[in-house]
């Protein structure tokens, strides 16, 4: 997991990988709050963006998430967002598994969750794998607006 303002993200601000630069470079590149909402191609199938708005739910809502072929770059456009995040390795019971059809299953754990808090212009990054419980109301459920980018995880190989 990578957690930071989208600021020191891309136009060299730190090495990473090419596919992460080519998702960052296309934040910095777009009017966030003018997308329209819905699904925005990048690299085709290997790198595209959603463009959501929801509100935020309460923490005694929902279950933690992962992957298995897209790495998620959450960035927030507006609003304010906390997202739980369970350690990789953490112990975690299978809830529904929709990995072949959606790559994604979702999970319950007694574990406790680290929270993030995303404000406008931050970032977080989940890799395949690592459980994460994005949407939920820091205090009050509110409308926020954000972009999932997701990256197929092959891409971190290609050069």
């Amino acid at each position: 997991m990578i957690f930071d303002h989208i600021a020191h993200f891309g136009r060299g601000a730190s090495p990473m990988p090419l596919a992460l630069q080519r998702a960052f470079d296309w934040l910095h590149s777009i009017d966030a709050g003018q997308l329209a909402v819905g699904r925005h191609a990048i690299d085709g199938d290997n790198i595209y963006a959603m463009v959501q708005e929801m509100d935020t739910r309460p923490d005694s809502e929902g279950h933690p998430e992962a992957h298995r072929r897209y790495i998620d770059v959450q960035y927030l456009v507006s609003g304010s967002e906390k997202i739980g995040f369970l350690p990789r390795g953490t112990p975690a019971r299978l809830l529904q598994d929709k990995l072949e059809a959606n790559d994604i299953a979702f999970y319950d754990s007694d574990a406790a969750e680290t929270s993030l808090l995303l404000t406008p212009g931050m970032a977080a990054v989940f890799f395949p794998g690592e459980l994460h419980r994005p949407c939920l109301a820091v205090d009050t459920p509110q409308a926020l607006r954000k972009i999932v980018i997701k990256i197929d995880v092959r891409m971190l190989n290609a050069v």
